[in-house]
């Protein structure tokens, strides 16, 4: 017998009509596909009411026929029927018997649910490929006794709980056909199988001879355009398909696109992204991004990656343990909790704040502190909706119990969503009330968890949920859109007018073998089981090239040249095709958009000026920032755009160098001269450093009580203990100074702009004269005070708005093993290493400069470059030219606002800089 019996579209279409077949698909995806297309057929044909067609993927199909089973039998009287189990009570079996084993053999699996996933794969290719269990058996492997071991706990446990696995459904839904239980339909219509499994085609013989007609739709093949093209690398390759669809739609407004991707999963978030530059370009400046698109993605989304339910999975993390950065950051600006609309720039504001603080957990306890505007630095700016909300979760903490059954767990998860609002006060989109509706589904299946797993605390319930989450992949429906971004296998049976497939590289495709790893490879070669070897993978790619090549007028398959350093080929599969360019002033449909633009450029570097009344923050840092890169300085200090802080454990750079800064000045203020210094004995010296030392890192806990444990304390004290006495030890071999003064506030006007710095020390020495110092955790470079545009202005800045002769400015670098001074001070006014005047030109590049002669006239040099970053800010000078190319940009945060790798800039600058 043949199976299925080949016939056309139209005759299939009669048979839905006639209700007398059931259309069983491959996917659900073609399933939908299918049955709009059967409506839109109705319509056509001036029908106004028709009955729903029997279109169902295969899985849902078989648990239908199981489930009418289900009602009628128990109604009929008969007892003893299987319960059958979801996916997830499945998968929660295994691993039940994976770990019993595991404790039976006094071994520990580190990844047991990682270690199910492929065991039950495993034991579902076995029923539905016939592979005997006695043949397995014969294998000397490992992995492979020990599937054999779990098969037989997983079977007894199901037999002994009456429970049917899904793996085991077909010939769960066969016999009861040959017992006459189940009726087969009297025709079925399969269609997008490109090939049956043993197990499938067994069920079809079954209900051939049972009476039913098994057909499948079967339309003539014919290759039409198909063209060739080889991209630059994969992202290009993805820009170049977005705007052939582009040039398409606009062609003919009908036509219906797809876009195949191997890897879509890997690449989604790119073509998202590149889709909607090309499609959707004002979507860039929305706020509400809740529009339907011209394109839709086959492939969902894991549930916890879509915001709404990754609200109320924070919520649920939050009932037993803290949340780190990004999940407190995202909990923070969610717009699915209470009150989010109406305190959303406290939230916004709250969240810069604790990052500021250095939090890089938070427990419940301590966000509810902060959110009632009770910490020190932010009385009485907290945000008392959310402090609500926080304190009905902590209350509703005290009254959970110990452990409970699953159900009881959602019961208590519900709760703390109504507590905190979820999911918020604002109308959903229809996408997000979808995601709500698929969330609560997804808990609704976790409470039918107590079926297969008994009481647990509340740490694991939130676990097993919030993986069982991961598991779950969704996405919203949407309608028709014209545009169809899909996966290589769900592309099965569509129709299109034009398609392009992409990521046709021989290391993509065909695709490599996946055998599974419990099942011996030998074995997976003789039955043909998928993903088994690399003839069945080539064999499979080769099917499916063919079914996509016939299903679209034109056809555009590509690949990318290169994966980094990495040449690649195009894949075997597709080498015959004639080559396209898309990259002519007449070929490439991104050239002729751009050329048929209507547009004049707007070139404004400078933004407003600085008024005679205005106060710029920032002090020596917005010239620094002026010199590195004008832009960078205008949005930094007048746009105040500034990135969100990251926390890091214990204390950052800059703390750490501020506890440095303030045990010296502590240090320093009792202290005072240097002859004071020279009459400390070395006892009396590290019990006046170790004092100031502790004082340094008192008035630092307090802000940060949580990383200063008593160990973290006692190693830090350690620390800068031995750093300042190292340091001292070079201060005692200075020629005699006072120290006047400790973070000393300088107020200047430089070229109009008023400016408030801080000098970190200033000394006197016996003429009079000062010497600047400006201590440095990190490495210094004088020679950044004598470049083209001053890099580095801070101590030439102190050593003329002093208003006093200068002797020296000088970097004390405090950094472990290269503590020293660093900078320029008249001979034998400092200490050995720091250069006298005579070292230094006004042009360090010309070797013929004369030097300077002495201080105040390096001092006046100094003073003459500050003044003409000073007029550049006054005068509102914002043009992005960094001065030292790449590496100024290479870890600025403005890059998105200054567009300048748009603008080709540094792509250039680079190619200059290559030897």
């Amino acid at each position: 017998m043949t199976l299925p019996e080949a016939i056309s579209i139209s005759d299939a279409w009669e048979m839905l009509e006639n209700q007398s077949a059931v259309l069983v698909t491959v996917n659900r995806r073609l399933a939908r596909y299918l049955k709009n297309q059967y409506n839109d057929r109705m319509v056509f044909s001036g029908s106004r009411v028709w009955e729903t067609p029997h279109v169902l993927p295969y899985d849902a199909w078989l648990e239908q026929l199981y489930g009418e089973a289900a009602v009628s039998l128990p109604a009929s009287g008969r007892a003893g029927f299987k319960l059958l189990l979801s996916k997830a009570q499945e998968r929660q079996v295994w691993e039940q018997v994976i770990r019993k084993w595991d404790g039976n053999q006094g071994r520990r699996l580190l990844q047991v649910p990682e270690t199910a996933r492929p065991a039950m794969e495993a034991w579902e290719l076995c029923r539905e490929w016939r592979i005997p269990l006695h043949e397995l058996g014969q294998a000397l492997v490992d992995d492979t006794t020990a599937f054999l071991l779990w098969v037989d706990e997983f079977n007894r446990v199901c037999r002994e709980k009456g429970w049917q696995d899904r793996a085991g459904l077909a010939d769960a839904v066969m016999a009861l056909m040959a017992s006459g239980d189940i009726a087969p339909p009297e025709q079925i219509i399969l269609a997008g199988f490109d090939e049956l499994s043993p197990c499938q085609m067994a069920l079809m013989e079954l209900m051939a001879k049972s009476g039913s007609r098994v057909a499948a739709p079967s339309e003539p093949r014919e290759i039409k355009t198909v063209r060739r093209f080889a991209a630059r690398d994969a992202e290009a390759e993805v820009v170049v398909a977005a705007y052939w669809a582009k040039t398409c739609l606009e062609e003919n407004p009908e036509s219906r696109i797809g876009i195949v991707v191997p890897d879509l999963a890997a690449r989604r978030a790119v073509l998202i992204r590149h889709l909607d530059d090309v499609l959707h370009p004002a979507r860039v400046l929305l706020m509400d991004d809740s529009g339907e698109r011209a394109y839709n993605i086959s492939l969902g989304c894991p549930l916890p990656e879509y915001p709404v339910a990754g609200a109320m999975i924070q919520i649920l993390n939050f009932l037993c343990r803290p949340l780190d950065v990004s999940q407190y950051s995202a909990f923070l600006r969610s717009p699915f909790l209470a009150g989010a609309e109406s305190e959303i720039s406290l939230r916004a504001l709250l969240d810069a704040h604790i990052r500021e603080a250095g939090e890089t957990e938070l427990p419940l306890p301590v966000l509810m502190n902060y959110a009632a505007g009770r910490d020190d630095r932010r009385k009485g700016k907290g945000c008392p909706l959310l402090h609500a909300g926080l304190q009905s979760v902590q209350r509703l903490i005290q009254t959970l119990p110990e452990s409970q059954p699953p159900s009881g767990w959602v019961k208590c998860f519900q709760d703390a969503a109504n507590a905190m609002g979820w999911p918020g006060e604002r109308t959903l989109t229809s996408a997000e009330y979808q995601t709500v509706e698929a969330f609560k589904e997804a808990l609704s299946q976790f409470a039918a968890f107590d079926l297969v797993a008994g009481p647990m605390d509340l740490g694991s319930a939130i676990d097993e949920c919030s993986r069982m989450l991961a598991d779950t992949t969704f996405q919203p429906e949407t309608g028709d859109a014209p545009v169809q971004v899909l996966g290589m296998l769900e592309s099965a049976g569509e129709r299109f007018s034009h398609l392009w497939i992409m990521g046709l590289d021989a290391e993509t495709w065909p695709p490599a073998s996946r055998p599974n790893p419990f099942l011996p490879v030998g074995i997976q070669r003789r039955y043909n089981v998928p993903h088994g070897s690399p003839e069945r993978e080539f064999e499979f790619a080769r099917r499916i090239m063919d079914q996509l090549l016939c299903s679209a007028g034109e056809v555009v398959v590509s690949h990318p040249l290169a994966d980094g350093d990495a040449e690649l080929a195009p894949s075997p599969l597709i080498e015959g095709f004639e080559d396209i360019l898309f990259n002519g002033p007449d070929s490439c449909w991104r050239m002729r958009i751009y050329q048929s633009r209507d547009m004049a450029p707007l070139i404004d570097h400078n933004g407003p000026e600085v008024g005679s009344d205005a106060h710029i923050s920032g002090g020596t840092g917005l010239l620094k920032y002026q010199a590195a890169c004008p832009f960078s300085a205008f949005a930094t200090f007048r746009l105040g755009a500034r990135p969100l802080e990251t926390p890091e454990p214990g204390l950052n750079a800059r703390e750490r160098g501020t506890l440095v800064h303030k045990s010296l000045e502590f240090f320093w203020e009792r202290i005072k001269t240097y002859a004071a210094l020279m009459d400390l004995t070395q006892e009396t010296l590290r019990d006046e450093t170790a004092q100031a030392v502790d004082q340094a890192v008192s008035e630092m806990a307090k802000h940060h009580p949580r990383a200063f444990t008593r160990i973290f304390t006692r190693l830090e004290t350690q620390r800068l203990n031995a750093l300042v006495l190292e340091w001292l030890a070079l201060d005692r071999e200075r020629v005699p100074f006072t120290v006047t003064d400790r973070e000393k506030r300088l107020a200047c006007t430089v070229g109009g702009v008023a400016l408030n710095t801080f000098a970190d020390r200033i000394d006197r020495l016996d003429d009079g004269r000062l010497v600047i110092v400006d201590y440095k955790t990190g490495e210094t470079n004088v020679q950044d005070w004598f470049s083209r545009r001053i890099k580095e202005p801070q101590l030439p800045l102190y050593s003329f708005a002093v208003n006093e002769p200068v002797a020296g400015a000088v970097f004390g670098q405090i950094k472990k093993g290269k503590v020293k001074y660093s900078g320029v001070a008249e001979e034998g006014t400092v200490i050995s290493g720091v250069a006298p005047p005579g070292s230094f030109s006004p042009d360090p590049q010309d070797p013929h400069a004369a030097p300077f002669a002495a201080m105040p006239e390096i001092i006046a040099f100094w003073r003459q470059k500050i003044e003409i970053l000073a007029e550049e800010v006054r005068l509102g000078v914002a043009v992005a030219a960094p001065v030292s190319g790449l590496t100024t940009c290479r870890y600025c945060p403005l890059g998105p606002l200054c567009r300048i790798r748009e603008a080709g800039f540094l792509e250039n600058m680079q190619a200059e800089e290559k030897p």
